[in-house]
């Protein structure tokens, strides 16, 4: 599997977060791992630092949800070619196509985050 440099989590969940830093540190998939609690924080992470390789998103979090956020990247036209996967609870085929609508979506699962999901992430839009 190719190493990313840097992978983004987002999303307000704490567990979620956690638990998807141990599974990426188990796979020793990243360099580096950051998370953010909701969109305004990612976008302010994102503006001040390198852009990650892939974000994992999540809809539905206080402040700026993951459509806020996605529209806010689109604005500022930063991280061109960053891949963002949506990682979300939710199930609704009107959020699964608003979230493809955007061009830096690439994906769309359900939580949590597993090994199976990073190892499809990589292989399928990593390839070296």
């Amino acid at each position: 599997m190719q190493k990313f440099n840097k992978i983004l989590l987002v999303d307000d969940d704490e567990a979620c977060n956690f638990l998807s830093s141990i599974i990426i540190s188990d796979l020793d998939a990243a360099n580096e791992v950051e998370m953010a609690r909701d969109g305004v924080v990612a976008c302010d992470l994102i503006k001040k630092e390198k852009c990650p390789d892939i974000i994992f998103l999540d809809i539905r979090m206080p402040r700026m949800d993951g459509f806020g956020f996605l529209d806010n990247l689109v604005k500022s036209g930063l991280c061109e070619h960053v891949k963002i996967v949506m990682l979300t609870s939710s199930i609704r085929k009107e959020e699964r196509d608003k979230a493809f609508s955007y061009k830096w979506v690439v994906d769309y699962f359900e939580k949590p985050l597993t090994e199976e999901i990073i190892q499809k992430v990589a292989d399928t839009y990593f390839q070296a």
